[in-house]
């Protein structure tokens, strides 16, 4: 009777101890699960996180300007400095310019909209550092179809955007902001809409 009585206990320790090892196994083999798709989890955040933060980094390397289709290109901000008429002064980094001497012009005294003359640099300058956008074109000829198309975008903006012929530039056409310039040759709609939607009120100071 004892020695079945030592072997029914040695059978049922050895049940325990299997399973203890069962629970052991299950254990480490659920560790190593959620060890696994913590892994890929995180993987998967960071390679969302790349791909979001590289291209816009990878774009700026070796350039100091940024640009884009809706906003042109940044030009590097000149003195902001207010002169009177006749004085003179450096030459502006583009053309048209898009930051340095101007004059002091008051607020009541600017007119948006269409315009049938040049503007002078030191006026334009001053309605962009008031936060306004210039649209200027070129023509050597006639260009009455490209003046309407610019008067329809001009005129969605009732305040804060000028349109004037600019003769002395390379392109057709120019796009200014304060600090900021896009030129190019035809007519955009969607381009001049969204330069001016981008820029607009973006000053120094305020048209409003």
């Amino acid at each position: 009777m004892a020695a079945r009585e030592r072997d029914r206990r040695r059978r049922s320790h050895h049940r325990a101890e299997a399973r203890e090892i069962r629970r052991t196994r299950q254990h480490s083999r659920k560790r190593i699960r959620r060890i696994i798709f913590g892994g890929i989890a995180g993987l998967g955040a960071l390679l969302i996180v790349l791909s979001l933060v590289l291209p816009n980094s990878l774009g700026n390397i070796g350039s100091s300007n940024v640009s884009s289709s809706e906003q042109g290109v940044e030009a590097a901000i000149q003195e902001n400095k207010t002169i009177e008429v006749g004085d003179s002064h450096a030459a502006y980094n583009t053309t048209p310019p898009t930051s340095g001497w101007h004059y002091d012009i008051p607020l009541e005294d600017i007119t948006w909209g269409p315009q049938d003359e040049p503007i002078e640099d030191e006026v334009q300058v001053s309605y962009l550092k008031r936060g306004g956008i210039m649209v200027q074109y070129s023509c050597p000829d006639e260009c009455n179809t490209l003046q309407q198309q610019l008067k329809l975008v001009v005129n969605r903006y009732p305040e804060g955007v000028i349109m004037a012929p600019y003769p002395d530039m390379d392109t057709t056409l120019a796009l200014t902001a304060w600090s900021w310039i896009d030129t190019f040759e035809n007519f955009d709609d969607p381009r001049i809409d969204d330069f001016i939607q981008t820029h607009i009120g973006r000053g120094p100071e305020s048209f409003r």
